[in-house]
C-alpha cells in the first residue's frame, strides 16, 4: 500500500462540521487490509456475501449471530460457503446492553491485523473495490447531522450511518481502551451521550438502541474525528443509484434479502 496525493474530506470535529484538507490516503488497500462484519438476527446475508466477495475473495468476514439460535444452521452453511468466521452470542442489540453490543463488535477488529474494519448490514450492496481509504486514524462513512425518522438536528457528533461503516485499528484500540463503553456513560447517562436526537429518543424510550449512533459518539468521545467517505452511499431508506459505480458500496438494498433463503422468524431473542 502506498500513500497518494492530497485528498479532501469533511471531518467532525469537536468544534463542529469543518473541511479539513486530509493527507495520506491509502490507494487501494489489498484484501488482508480489510475485514466486514455482518450482524446478524433473522437475517439474509446470502446475496450481501456474493458481492462481497466477489470484490474482497479474501478478506476476513464475521457473520456476528445476535441470539439468533434458530437461525445457526443456516448461518453455517453461508459461513463455509463464503469462508466467514461464524460469531454466536448472546442477545444484546438493547438499550440496557447497547455498550456491550458494540463493544462485542470492536472485538471482532482485534481477532485479525488488518488496518481497516468495516460494519455493514446484510442488505448493504459492495460494488466494487474502494479507490482509496483514509490514512489517518478515523471512523469514516456517510455523515448525518439530521436524522431519518424525525428529520431532528443530531447533536455533535454526526452520526455515521450504519449500513457501512468503516473504522480504523487505531480507533478501535483506542475505543476499546478509553472506557466509554461503559454501562455508566451508555445506559445511565445515555441522553447526554449517543442518545442525541429525536429518533435515538424514540428508540431508547422503547429499550432497544441504535448502534451507529453508539458507534460514532464512542470514537468522538474516545477524541478520534469522523470523516465523510465519497465512496460510501449509506441511507436508511431508498439508496442512491449507482448505475455508473460512483460509490464503493449503498445501502440499502431490502430486495437482497428477500432474494435469500427465508429463515426462522418465530425464534424469541
Amino acid at each position: 500500500m502506498t500513500a497518494n496525493a492530497i485528498e479532501l474530506a469533511g471531518i467532525a470535529s469537536r468544534q463542529g462540521n469543518i473541511l479539513v484538507i486530509v493527507r495520506n490516503r491509502i490507494v487501494e488497500p489489498a484484501d488482508r487490509d480489510v475485514a466486514w462484519c455482518i450482524q446478524l438476527y433473522q437475517s439474509n446475508p446470502a446475496v450481501c456475501l456474493q458481492h462481497l466477495r466477489t470484490h474482497y475473495p479474501d478478506s476476513r468476514v464475521v457473520l456476528l449471530v445476535d441470539g439468533d439460535r434458530g437461525n445457526l444452521a443456516r448461518y453455517a452453511e453461508l459461513a463455509a460457503e463464503f469462508r466467514a468466521e461464524l460469531v454466536s452470542g448472546e442477545h444484546l442489540m438493547a438499550f440496557p446492553s447497547s455498550h456491550l453490543y458494540v463493544e462485542r463488535m470492536l472485538q471482532q477488529a482485534l481477532r485479525g491485523n488488518e488496518r481497516f474494519f468495516f460494519r455493514i448490514d446484510p442488505d448493504t450492496r459492495v460494488w466494487r473495490r474502494f479507490r482509496w481509504l483514509p490514512g489517518l486514524a478515523c471512523a469514516f462513512g456517510t455523515l448525518e447531522t439530521a436524522s431519518e425518522a424525525f428529520k431532528d438536528r443530531i447533536r455533535h457528533p454526526p452520526n455515521v450511518q450504519g449500513g457501512c461503516i468503516g473504522v480504523t485499528r487505531e480507533v478501535v484500540e483506542g475505543v476499546l481502551q478509553s472506557g466509554v463503553l461503559s454501562h455508566q456513560q451508555c445506559v445511565v447517562e445515555a441522553r447526554a451521550g449517543w442518545v442525541r436526537c429525536a429518533d435515538c429518543e424514540h428508540v431508547a424510550g422503547r429499550g432497544m438502541m441504535l448502534d451507529d449512533y453508539v458507534l460514532s459518539w464512542a470514537v468522538d468521545a474516545a477524541g478520534f474525528p469522523i470523516v465523510s467517505h465519497p465512496e460510501i452511499a449509506s441511507y436508511w431508506r431508498n439508496a442512491v443509484p449507482n448505475a455508473t459505480f460512483n460509490f464503493a458500496v449503498t445501502h440499502p438494498h431490502k430486495e437482497m434479502e428477500a432474494a435469500g433463503r427465508r429463515l426462522n422468524a418465530g425464534v424469541a431473542r
